[in-house]
């Protein structure tokens, strides 16, 4: 039996090398059972094969298991590896992190010195609020201009600052800015001296925003104003003016159309006289407030003047009325081409508070001298046409009526 075992381990060895053969794997080799003594060949044969299959199966078990731990290292090696990558970009990521805060905090620091030597050195009082009105920032020159320390005004509102008859105009721009979140023109206003006198200053302010562009305050530079500018520049710019859009008031308006009328007697061309006025502003000016009624009033006065030559004149008559002089007009189209050119851009959507506002607006034309001799009676015609295109439904150009009076005076300008 032995020899056969033996036998066979030889046999089995190129398959299994390295598995030797020990008494306790033997032991736990199942052994055949021997059906008679009288049998010894054939039951040496089974358990030699017996012994065959075991010996592989356990050679296959090993093997697997082999394969198994050098997949398992492998695999902590791997990992191992990578782990260390990771923890390499890490510390890279760290370091460029580093450097780069070190780098903006540097940059910080010069830009707010190149700010602070700024503030320094100009000329002009600059100054910071927040969204309430409060004083954030003072430029140093600010002492000079009030008499007091400038720090002490930190924190404290604008309002008392300023003299009461101003304050209108002033909160007035405030708001402007906020609704637009634009900047905005020039407003003059008196603020208290230390000395008890008010002093003439004007400014001009914008918003302010943060990263995501959320507005945080307000950012301002005044001047203060020479005497040569008070008080008969302010009060001639005020009577002629007006205040809110910068156009020619009534008043001057006139007194050009006045000028026009003679010249065009002298030279025998036409004068055209356009009176605009908005459709539905005042429901726009309930929704939205006076605040958005006076950014829709400057954008209208800035558009009509595009529209317009230098040598024309646009004036705003009150409220949401406008008047447009044309003092040398070759024929009655080219008034009704430029009526239709202020239409056209009028009618184009505002953009407000991230929002289009709708806007049109009726226009009635009159023409020297087909439709008045004088100024009142132009006025009159062209006040008359602009009633009829309201009446007639709103946004559109309506030209008067020619007089009889005004035929016949073309026709002895022609001769």
């Amino acid at each position: 039996m032995c020899a056969s075992f033996i036998a066979l381990r030889k046999l089995a060895a190129p398959f299994i090398p390295s598995i030797p053969l020990q008494a306790s794997v033997l032991a736990a080799l199942p052994m055949p059972v021997l059906a008679s003594p009288l049998e010894p060949q054939a039951g040496t044969l089974a358990a030699g094969l017996t012994l065959l299959g075991g010996l592989l199966a356990f050679w296959r078990c090993k093997r697997r298991a082999d394969q198994a731990q050098r997949l398992g290292e492998a695999r902590q090696a791997e990992a191992r590896q990578e782990l260390q990558r990771v923890a390499e970009q890490a510390s890279s990521a760290v370091q460029q992190a580093s450097s780069e805060r070190e780098r903006l905090e540097q940059a910080l620091f010069i830009s707010e010195q190149r700010v602070s030597r700024h503030l320094e050195c100009a000329s002009e009082l600059v100054f910071a609020l927040d969204l309430d009105g409060c004083v954030q920032q003072l430029s140093a020159n600010w002492r000079q201009a009030l008499g007091v320390d400038p720090d002490g005004l930190i924190g404290q509102n604008h309002a008392w600052l300023i003299h009461s008859q101003d304050q209108p105009a002033c909160q007035g721009a405030i708001e402007r800015a906020l609704a637009s979140r634009s900047p905005q023109g020039e407003v003059e206003y008196r603020i208290r001296h230390a000395e008890g006198d008010w002093r003439w200053h004007a400014a001009r302010i914008a918003p302010l925003f943060d990263a995501n562009a959320r507005m945080v305050g307000l950012f301002g530079v005044a001047r203060e104003l020479g005497e040569g500018l008070r008080p008969d520049r302010r009060t001639h710019q005020r009577a002629h003016f007006d205040a809110l859009t910068g156009l020619p008031g009534q008043g001057l308006c006139l007194d050009r159309l006045q000028q026009a009328l003679r010249q065009s007697e002298r030279y025998g061309y036409r004068v055209a006289l356009l009176q605009i006025d908005l459709d539905r502003f005042q429901s726009l000016n309930q929704r939205w407030g006076h605040a958005v009624g006076d950014l829709v009033l400057q954008e209208v006065a800035a558009r009509i003047s595009t529209c317009v030559r230098a040598s024309d004149t646009v004036g705003r008559g009150g409220g949401d009325s406008f008047t447009v002089l044309l003092p040398d007009v070759g024929c009655e189209r080219e008034a009704l081409k430029v009526a239709d050119k202020i239409g056209q851009l009028l009618s184009e959507r505002l953009p407000l508070r991230r929002q289009a506002l709708a806007l049109t607006a009726s226009i009635g034309i009159a023409l020297y001298p087909d439709h008045g001799l004088d100024e009142d009676e132009l006025f009159q015609s062209a006040s008359l046409a602009l009633r009829c295109a309201k009446e007639n439904g709103r946004d559109r150009v309506t030209r008067a009526i020619a007089s009889q009076a005004g035929v016949e005076r073309r026709e002895a300008l022609r001769a």
